[in-house]
């Protein structure tokens, strides 16, 4: 066997075990090509108790959100016709970072507060004043295309009628409304409406109000009143930087699997013979979805937004052990690479806004 004979079988041995509707596969990829820019995408405080539980916090939980989402889409290229798991496997990803959030939100309520006489006099702040912009739009932006995308399918979801024509892959008939028509009236595929993607809106509005609980409670966490005015806005940043991170990541990996599947179903194209009464020189023409010119893209487009979101948090994951690294005696006082928001990437900043 030659060299060229033992790569392709290595490459289709691979492609078994990880194939590539499976996240960390294509996030193993992006996460490699992500190193063209070795800067940190997140930071530590300089000391205190927090910066220990943000460690771990910002390592287990974007490891344990990759481990679900490559679990259960690894689950789904082993029942590919769809018999079970699809509706909850897709929302499981944000599910994990949704109770990631809630996990560091009972930690950071471990933290002792100051007496009342000790307290300082603060604004109220909004629950998105230390969040970091750019992420946090990204995360609006996700939001915005899964709400309205799991809407879309559930509104276009009907029941199997009785003797109606049905194509593609899926479980049997539980007469809910989890098909969508094909073009004409033709046929029916299975696949969309609330039974499919009722999880998914769950676990979008409790993620969204998980973090949004979490970030407004520590934005406004009374303060100390011997506490600097940079050393609270540090605390507050990273703590918002990371989760909102973490949060953006298992989003983007339940968007790609909705997006995936979406496409997947979308692109069923079925051949039917015109009934001329028997005559020869019967014509046959192809029937379609509704949206089947885009979806090759979505199925396409969905592996590789899912595969973002598993870069994005194995990235969150190691940086944050850099950051935690660097902060060990010995580890140096100049980091190569500031993350955005620390004091040596922003020299300047003294004051909390």
């Amino acid at each position: 066997m030659d060299i060229t004979t033992w790569f392709f079988t290595g490459l289709r041995t691979f492609f078994d075990l990880f194939p590539v509707e499976m996240a960390l596969t294509l996030g193993a990829v992006l996460f490699g090509l992500s190193w063209i820019r070795p800067r940190r995408i997140v930071s530590l405080p300089e000391s205190g108790r927090r910066a220990d539980a943000l460690a771990r916090i910002g390592i287990a939980g974007p490891l344990s959100v990759v481990a679900v989402a490559s679990a259960t889409s690894w689950l789904a290229t082993l029942d590919p016709i769809g018999r079970h798991g699809g509706w909850w496997q897709r929302a499981a990803p944000l599910l994990a970072a949704a109770a990631v959030v809630v996990v560091a939100w009972l930690v950071l309520q471990r933290e002792s507060l100051p007496a009342p006489g000790e307290r300082t006099i603060s604004p109220r702040r909004r629950w998105w004043a230390f969040a970091p912009r750019t992420p946090l739009w990204l995360l609006a932006g996700a939001a915005a295309l899964l709400l309205v995308t799991v809407a879309w399918q559930m509104l276009i979801g009907v029941p199997l009628p009785d003797g109606g024509n049905r194509y593609g892959v899926g479980p049997a008939d539980s007469g809910l409304p989890e098909f969508m028509v094909m073009q004409n009236d033709m046929g029916y595929v299975w696949g969309a409406g609330w039974p499919n993607h009722l999880a998914t809106l769950v676990a979008l509005l409790a993620a969204g109000a998980a973090l949004a609980a979490l970030l407004g409670s520590d934005a406004n966490r009374p303060l100390v009143a011997r506490a600097s005015a940079p050393e609270v806005r540090e605390e507050r940043t990273a703590t918002a930087r990371i989760l909102t991170l973490l949060a953006l990541g298992g989003l983007l990996l339940t968007l790609g699997a909705v997006w995936a599947h979406v496409g997947f179903i979308g692109q069923i194209i079925v051949g039917v013979f015109e009934d001329n009464g028997g005559e020869p020189g019967a014509q046959r023409f192809f029937v379609g979805t509704g949206y089947q010119s885009v979806a090759p893209l979505l199925h396409l487009g969905g592996y590789v937004v899912q595969g973002i979101g598993a870069a994005l948090l194995l990235r969150l994951a190691v940086d944050t052990w850099r950051a935690a690294a660097a902060r060990r005696p010995g580890a140096g006082s100049a980091d190569p690479h500031p993350a955005p928001g620390t004091a040596a990437a922003r020299p300047g900043a003294e004051a909390v806004r």
